[in-house]
């Protein structure tokens, strides 16, 4: 069945008739079953276990929204989407998505991230790997799966998994989408976001394609200004500009085997850090600064080419899926600061240029200081998974699916600090040259710090997975996959920062085995509840040396001799109950899910305080628990009512230790990961009667989205004045409350012309908070777009 041809909204449970939704060979275009009753819901359909099934009757909590759903909420990349996920976060220093509060700054990714079948997240190699963030533009729909995924997705997807499903060609008709959305702020510069997407059949039945681009520019709203003068020098500098293309060929040379070749390709150019910096700026006016001779610019870049070929024989089918991922991301973090906060610790209260940071930003009787970082992340991926899977029952009780996967995943991060005015500060802070200041470093501050490591994981895994019907109604799903898996590297780290010229190599290797099991019952076409347990990791790895010379005392402070040369992987296990209910005809439904998740030997930084140098190890037990829920309500035609809650409890169960004795305190039992405790989502739609307001054939409607996120509940370890990471300049995250109004009307049933205005009372939570080092005055925060109206048009055929 074609997938767009209906424009309706649809979510894990909106209003509208059901789509199909599985990226295969399309089917001949069929009449839908007429509704139940008017206004009633059918639920969507998604293949989390790998085959298309309607989300009420899979026994997995998901969440899953449509094209039509994502652009009525204004949703442009996952930020957005988790604003009407419970138990979706997003991690804005690494770009990850994290599912029921499973979040790790160190190590391999703990949420899957998935482009169609094939995995894009990065490991946390290096300083400040970032993972890419897919527009949402003529996408079938996407998926969050959450709780472990591990059986069937693999290593990484241990708390969840994110999965980004575009449509396949159509070998019956011709389907187009466009989008057309201009918006405009009165405290920042305008935004426009363009895209065509159009495909169909080339030769009836045997050859299709589909292909889409979109242009998007964000305008930025944080203005520059010069520390010495205190004059601006730009504004508006945070913007965000994303080119995106993708096309799909889809061939059926005979009647069971399709061949479905395609290449995504995406550029982010991002022109400076969301960051402001508080002392400078009046959040209440909307007017955000910082006086930073340094722009951290993020350029990102990647192109994915994919085949997919199915062929089916009989009731059994044969699916391949290749890939290979190649990215290049550019960022960076401020050297400038991060530098002037390391010089300040050198300087005391008689120096007239102390502190070198002030609340408003750099002093400005500073001699003029520019201190530039890069880090480059590059992933060379190439994955290959092969499965065999039933297309029917066998014997009506019966379903199942094997396959075996390989990956082999190159991962290159380099990271270069400069200084070239060091000698110019060093000179007037301390009377001495930059080199005599780094103790005869030659060269000082033209390469003060380049640190580069070149990393291989490789992957050979098998997996199975049966269901299988035991009476009418109750079923056993039972699942197990085994992986090979081997990671090295080589490093190199030069410079006068790291104190001397040094190179090391490491490796690991792990067997591990990820079963999980579901029990579910159907008691009747509207209800069903489960129950399982599953088993989720994510891969180990290994650390390049700390530095001797500087870290000796740290060492022998934690009762170490040297770091550990290698971490290995860590594990949950998650327990879950579940329901999803259809009452009054479809009217309304109701999904939810209450879990426990154990997480051992959690993958973490370990941090020695005194040489600012920090390594990966297992560290830890921590807990998450917790509940999902989600609901939609028809109460009457032309009305609709879609609302979420959630609730994470994520927080450590004892004191976790760096080296072998209790000096090193990284985290104390009870301390929390950082997760906001609560979400709640409400969305209400009235469409009005074409009796009241007639505009042709057009339907008028209004709609308003609210979205709540808590603060994080506790004390974090980087709160805790106990342990080693405390910084009392990390300040807790204020609650964020978002209001979005929109009024419009569709046409025809394809086009859809919408007036809206986002964050309608323009809130300024501080969503982010930090400084440099522990006791710097300037404090850096983020916070939400200010307000901003615009108008939307989508078309859909």
């Amino acid at each position: 069945m074609e997938k767009r041809s209906s424009g309706k909204l649809h979510a894990a449970q909106v209003p509208g008739k059901q789509e199909a939704s599985t990226r295969q060979v399309s089917q001949p275009h069929k009449k839908p079953k007429a509704e139940a009753a008017a206004g009633a819901m059918e639920a969507v359909t998604v293949t989390s276990t790998r085959r298309a099934t309607s989300i009420m009757r899979v026994p997995v909590s998901v969440a899953a929204y449509n094209q039509a759903y994502l652009d009525m909420k204004g949703a442009k990349t996952i930020q957005d989407v988790l604003r009407f996920t419970p138990g979706l976060t997003f991690d804005p220093t690494s770009k990850t998505p994290v599912v029921r509060g499973l979040a790790s700054s160190a190590g391999s990714a703990t949420t899957g991230i998935y482009l169609d079948d094939t995995p894009i997240q990065i490991r946390n190699l290096g300083f400040s790997a970032e993972n890419t963030v897919p527009q949402l533009f003529d996408m079938e729909r996407v998926e969050v799966l959450r709780g472990p995924q591990g059986t069937l997705f693999g290593a990484g997807a241990e708390g969840g998994a994110v999965r980004y499903i575009t449509p396949a060609p159509n070998l019956h008709k011709y389907t187009s989408y466009a989008r057309a959305d201009v918006s405009a702020s009165q405290y920042g510069a305008p935004t426009y976001d363009l895209g065509v997407a159009l495909g169909g059949p080339i030769i009836k039945d045997k050859l299709a394609f589909r292909v889409s681009a979109e242009r998007q520019g964000q305008g930025g709203y944080i203005d520059h200004l010069d520390y010495r003068t205190g004059k601006k020098t730009d504004k508006n500098t945070n913007n965000d500009d994303v080119n995106v293309f993708r096309g799909s060929v889809l061939v059926k040379p005979i009647e069971n085997l399709s061949i479905t070749p395609s290449i995504m390709y995406q550029q982010r150019l991002v022109g400076d850090s969301d960051t402001y910096f508080a002392g400078l700026s009046n959040p209440g006016k909307s007017e955000y600064r910082t006086n930073s001779p340094e722009y951290q610019q993020n350029t990102d870049r990647f192109y994915l080419p994919s085949l997919n070929i199915k062929y089916d024989i009989g009731n059994v089918s044969l699916i391949s899926n290749t890939a290979y991922l190649h990215r290049n991301n550019i960022t960076g973090y401020n050297g400038t600061l991060y530098q002037l906060s390391y010089y300040n610790e050198f300087l005391d209260g008689s120096s007239p240029y102390y502190p070198l940071l002030t609340q408003q930003g750099i002093n400005p009787n500073t001699p003029y200081y520019y201190g530039p970082s890069r880090v480059l992340n590059q992933q060379r991926n190439f994955t290959e998974e092969f499965r065999v899977q039933s297309r029917n029952p066998v014997a009506n009780r019966l379903m199942w699916v094997a396959g075996v996967y390989y990956q082999n995943d190159k991962q290159m991060s380099s990271e270069q600090l400069q200084e070239p005015n060091a000698n110019a500060l060093t000179q007037a802070l301390f009377d001495m040259s930059a080199s005599d200041f780094w103790g005869g470093w030659p060269n000082a501050g033209q390469n003060a710090y380049i640190n580069q490591t070149r990393a291989t994981d490789e992957q050979v895994a098998v997996f199975a997975n049966a269901t299988v019907e035991i009476i009418k109604g109750l079923k056993f799903d039972a699942g197990v996959r085994y992986a090979n898996a081997n990671y090295h590297f080589h490093n190199f780290a030069d410079g006068s920062h790291n104190g001397d010229r040094t190179t090391a190599s490491g490796q690991i290797t792990e067997n591990p085995v990820t079963p999980k099991f579901t029990l579910s019952y159907q008691i009747d076409r509207h209800s069903m509840v489960y129950a399982g347990w599953g088993k989720g990791w994510r891969v180990g790895g290994a650390n390049a040396p700390v530095p001797q010379l500087l870290c000796q005392n740290d060492l022998n402070n934690f009762g170490m001799t040297s770091a550990p040369s290698k971490y290995k992987s860590d594990t949950v296990k998650s327990w879950e109950v579940g329901s999803k209910n259809q009452f009054f005809h479809n009217r309304l439904q109701i999904s939810g899910s209450l879990y426990y998740i154990n997480w051992s030997n959690i993958q973490q930084n370990a941090y020695l305080p005194g040489c600012g140098v920090q390594y990966t190890t297992n560290l830890g037990e921590a807990v998450s628990k917790g509940f999902d829920l989600q609901a939609t309500l028809y109460p009457f035609d032309g009305l609709s009512i879609d609302t979420t809650l959630g609730y994470t409890d994520a927080h450590y169960t004892k004191n976790a230790y760096v080296g072998t004795n209790q000096n090193g305190l990284l985290a104390r039992k009870g301390d929390t990961l950082g997760t906001p405790g609560w979400t709640y989502s409400l969305g209400v739609q009235y469409n009005i009667p074409k009796n009241i307001i007639s505009i042709g054939h057009g339907q008028l409607y209004v709609r308003t989205d609210y979205q709540y996120i808590s603060r994080p509940s506790g004390t974090t370890p980087i709160r805790d004045s106990e342990t080693l990471m405390y910084n009392s300049g990390y300040y807790l995250t204020q609650a964020q409350h978002y209001l979005t109004l929109r009024v419009g009307a569709r046409f025809n049933n394809n086009m859809n012309l919408s007036f809206y205005v986002n964050n309608l009372p323009n809130l300024h939570p501080m969503v982010t908070s930090s400084n440099e080092v522990q006791g710097s005055l300037l404090q850096l925060n983020s916070t939400m777009r200010p307000r901003y109206a615009g108008v939307l048009l989508t078309y859909n055929r």
